[in-house]
């Protein structure tokens, strides 16, 4: 940054005069290298800059404040929206107007008190012009602190949606499901969509944006690996020693993650954005999730606050949380629904205040830090509160106690309980039983196939009744060891499937069902010569064609079978 002395130099004669006077100086006569080094000198007695701070207005120390708080330097645009401009006059002009003894704003008062310069930066799209504060001022002048919203609180609403560990169960999901799949990603790193649609089907909440979150933050971690045959699998270094951690360290470990990782870029996942990158402009992720989570931090725990009031105090004490330069019109956003481009401070609502909406509702949301309130079931968000886990992310108290989950329960049919909570036994378990059902407790159910996919992973009889006995504290049915031992040495003998039989009345009708086009699409199986299995979403169809053959079947099936 330029010293005091250069800042001088570069005034115009009037300008550096009347910075004299107001600090008491009389100029010597000579080179302007020489008043501007008097003028330095004065300057920067501390008891003078003191006292010329307090004949400052409150506007003035306010708008000083605002330069101090960032390390004495702004962007001119973003300083002379705040505080209001300074007027360029040529010398007959200041002789006439002497705009120092009514100044139109306060930026122009610290502009006459020599408090204020303005210079060139080097910044990421070129040279950018800041407004300074002289290194040799700063020391002596009140520094405040960084700016923080103070937005009121409001009553609770009338629904409520609790923060809660979804995320963390969905994670075990697609840990255990590429344990036990295989699944090759696509060359752009994309996953099939066959297997995208059986994992939704198993988390606690399918929303495509939330589970492009959540696979971002498997690979931040270090979660996955790729093995020789290009099979995406889970990392047993990182991943066991995550699922072993208690409920708080793993999300902590999740929100850490996504706190500090530059790659996953939260403006390009706001609905109603629609970023062009064009290789001329680039936004700091980080940098704008810093600040709301500043600002966050500033909330009372238990207290609750509309997402409008909150956007509000962030546009009027801290706008330029995502763009530093205060620039707004070298950034090329458009407007989803309408394709066009939002440019200009008059586009902050719909391009910052979209940001943190979405921060908000969406990724800190999903990490369970805040809860959400609403209207009504199906409305938007309209308020959040930081859950008791925010509140000890944000620093401002210590993690919740938790208490045990319950152990798992293998019930006499070989289905099995998982709670929630036990992540690292239900990861297990997915090795060595078929996911049936998600909630709190999980379903599983044992099955020959379970067994085999055990087997291929090296996983012997007496280890899986090894491992429910420590799972379940000892209560492990008396049905669990015969089972497995007879499939040890049988294997499959009986499988029990869902679908709607056909009978016929001879075996020659069979045939020709079987074999003709339009029919055998729809036979699964033939269980004898005159039955045959149909998978329940096929009868209707099969009806059909029937009819068309000019058979008429009786229908002994429901509609909604």
């Amino acid at each position: 940054m330029r010293p005091l002395e250069q800042h001088l130099i570069r005034c115009d004669p009037i300008r550096l005069s009347v910075i004299a006077e107001r600090w008491g100086v009389e100029l010597p006569r000579g080179p302007r290298r020489e008043q501007a080094a008097a003028l330095a000198e004065r300057m920067t007695v501390p008891e003078q800059i003191v006292a010329v701070w307090e004949r400052l207005g409150e506007a003035e120390r306010r708008a000083l404040g605002d330069l101090l708080a960032e390390e004495g330097k702004l962007p001119w645009q973003t300083f002379i929206r705040s505080w209001g401009t300074v007027r360029t006059m040529g010398p007959a002009r200041l002789e006439r107007e002497r705009p120092w003894e009514d100044p139109v704003s306060p930026a122009e008062a610290l502009w006459y008190w020599g408090l204020v310069f303005q210079d060139l930066e080097e910044g990421p799209a070129g040279l950018v012009e800041v407004a300074v504060v002289p290194e040799e001022l700063r020391p002596h002048l009140p520094a405040p602190p960084p700016p923080v919203v103070h937005p009121t609180p409001c009553p609770p609403p009338p629904l409520v949606h609790p923060a809660d560990d979804s995320l963390l169960d969905d994670a075990c999901t697609l840990l255990a499901y590429l344990q036990n799949h295989r699944l090759r990603p696509g060359p752009e790193g994309e996953w099939p969509a066959r297997d995208e649609a059986r994992l939704l089907r198993q988390f606690r909440d399918d929303r495509p944006d939330r589970f492009a979150f959540l696979r971002h933050l498997a690979r931040r971690t270090g979660w996955l690996r790729t093995d020789e045959r290009g099979y995406l699998r889970p990392n047993p270094e990182t991943v066991i020693g995550w699922l072993r951690a208690p409920t708080w360290e793993q999300r902590s470990a999740l929100a850490r993650t996504w706190r500090e990782d530059p790659t996953w870029n939260d403006l390009w996942h706001v609905p109603t954005l629609r970023p062009d990158d064009t290789g001329s402009w680039r936004n700091n992720p980080v940098l704008a999730r810093e600040a709301v989570l500043r600002h966050l931090g500033a909330c009372e725990p238990d207290a609750w606050y509309a997402l409008d009031t909150f956007v509000a105090a962030v546009k009027e004490i801290d706008p330029d949380f995502q763009r530093p330069d205060g620039d707004y019109s070298t950034w090329y956003i458009r407007d989803a629904a309408t394709g066009q481009y939002l440019s200009g401070f008059e586009s902050w609502d719909a391009v910052e205040g979209a940001l943190i909406r979405y921060l908000i509702t969406g990724p800190l949301a999903w990490l369970g830090l805040v809860d959400l309130g609403a209207e009504r079931e199906g409305d938007l968000p309209t308020s959040f509160r930081l859950s008791p886990d925010g509140v000890a992310f944000l620093g401002r108290a210590d993690p919740p106690a938790r208490t045990e989950p319950p152990p798992l329960v293998v019930r006499p049919d070989l289905t099995v309980l998982a709670p929630a909570g036990r992540r690292y036994e239900r990861f297990q378990l997915s090795r060595v039983a078929d996911w049936v059902q998600t909630g709190d407790p999980y379903l599983y159910r044992i099955t020959p196939t379970s067994l085999e996919r055990a087997r291929r992973q090296r996983i012997p009889p007496e280890r899986i009744v090894a491992f429910f006995e420590e799972a379940t504290g000892g209560r492990v049915p008396r049905t669990l060891r015969p089972a497995l031992a007879r499939w040890a040495r049988h294997g499959a003998e009986v499988r029990l499937t869902h679908g709607v039989l056909l009978r016929v009345r001879d075996e020659d009708l069979l045939r020709e069902l079987t074999t003709a086009p339009a029919t055998r699409r729809y036979i699964r199986e033939v269980l004898g010569p005159t039955a045959a299995l149909v998978a329940p979403g096929d009868w209707p169809r099969l009806a059909r064609a029937l009819v068309e053959r000019g058979v008429l079947p009786d229908v002994e099936v429901g509609e909604a079978d």
